[in-house]
């Protein structure tokens, strides 16, 4: 399929979702429940370079930025996960005006040459995906298209500029039963969004939850007002010259609830999914994640991302976002998959080598009383769902 912008009528802006005061309350009440729980954080388990073996010449670089940021590379071919350099703070976000830091941004982003991107995932609408998005756009990636759903288009509306450059998804995705459109970048390189959700913040709220209907013509000034819209995944394909799959990445940019955010079986059957990215934030929220993802795309290596704590500066240590035991999703990852996994730093480089050996389908945890875990008839995991 080639691309097309979309058309959509520009009229004026409108939303639907929570109101204000119901968010702000809801957004203090994290702050209270995050500073009194019983949370521990969590330090970042790689940093710097990780090349796994037999990387070479024709590698997949995969470079962690922080939040939803990735910057995925094979050759001439590149596409970003959308990132967030601005990182506004917890009572910022609940009590005032927050907006694109430009010159973070600019900072952060010029690290990295992204001039020749193809695309942009963001996978739903909120404040902490789509912020940066139109600066990242017009400096950094001037080419690149913005794959998203209609809520995160209208958002940006005319104000961001970009407009002409956003491809809306939401009639192109795929599901765990049906394949989507593939959506060609390059020659070597195609993406097809896959249906998802946003599972709830806690205790089945979710914050920011709800539909842009018109295209805004002036930027949010509130959190409340980057709303998610439907959420999506993304299948990322490395392709030979013949067009076949010569490296496969699942992308998502938010905790989803099984079926949804799982990819057709007949895709992963011809070609697994090489890496995996998993998003552990609020994972209790919902049930058999990650243990469905694992067994639904069979990666050999998953990476985690969006882990970290997001309202404080790149620039300050590292750790775990509150109001989420990462050591408890990290023990029920260990369970089920046979391959590695790694929760990075901001900036930590992967290289992966295609072609290189998967792991076994079948391997028996010391930590795990019963049977083996099999993959991929169905995975077997003692306990309940969600703990």
């Amino acid at each position: 399929m080639r691309l097309a912008a979309p058309s959509v009528p520009a009229r004026a802006a409108g939303c639907t979702g929570p109101t204000g005061a119901a968010i702000l309350a809801v957004g203090l009440a994290v702050v209270l429940l995050g500073a009194g729980g019983c949370w521990i954080p969590v330090r970042p388990g790689v940093s710097g370079t990780v090349a796994l073996p037999a990387a070479g010449p024709d590698s997949v670089e995969l470079t962690y930025l922080g939040v939803g940021g990735w910057i995925l590379r094979r050759g001439r071919d590149v596409v970003l996960g959308a990132p967030l350099f601005s990182d506004p703070s917890v009572l910022r976000t609940g009590l005032a005006s927050v907006r694109s830091d430009t010159s973070a941004v600019n900072r952060y982003m010029g690290r990295y040459d992204v001039a020749g991107a193809a695309a942009i995932l963001v996978g739903h609408g909120h404040y902490d995906h789509l912020m940066d998005v139109p600066q990242i756009a017009r400096r950094h990636a001037p080419h690149a298209w913005i794959l998203t759903n209609r809520t995160g288009y209208n958002t940006l509306g005319s104000w961001a500029g970009v407009a002409e450059r956003i491809r809306v998804v939401n009639d192109l995705a795929g599901d765990e039963r049906h394949a989507g459109a593939w959506i060609r970048l390059s020659p070597t390189l195609r993406v097809m969004a896959l249906r998802s959700n946003h599972a709830p913040h806690f205790e089945s709220f979710t914050l920011y939850h709800g539909h842009t209907t018109r295209p805004r013509v002036e930027e949010p000034r509130w959190a409340s007002e980057w709303l998610d819209g439907d959420t999506y995944a993304f299948l990322v394909d490395f392709l030979d010259a013949q067009g076949g799959v010569v490296f496969r990445v699942y992308y998502q940019d938010a905790i989803a609830a099984p079926p949804r955010g799982l990819a057709p079986d007949s895709l992963v059957a011809t070609h697994p999914v090489d890496v995996a990215i998993l998003v552990p934030a609020t994972f209790d929220q919902v049930d058999w994640h990650p243990e469905a993802f694992v067994e639904n795309l069979r990666p050999r290596w998953v990476l985690l991302g969006h882990w970290e704590n997001f309202f404080i500066s790149p620039d300050e240590p590292t750790r775990s976002i509150f109001l989420t035991d990462l050591r408890h999703f990290t023990h029920r990852l260990e369970r089920v998959l046979p391959g590695r996994w790694y929760l990075p730093d901001r900036w930590t480089r992967f290289v992966f080598a295609p072609g290189a050996a998967r792991s076994p389908t079948v391997q028996r945890s010391p930590a795990v009383d019963g049977p083996p875990i099999v993959r991929p008839s169905g995975y077997r995991v003692p306990g309940p769902p969600r703990n």
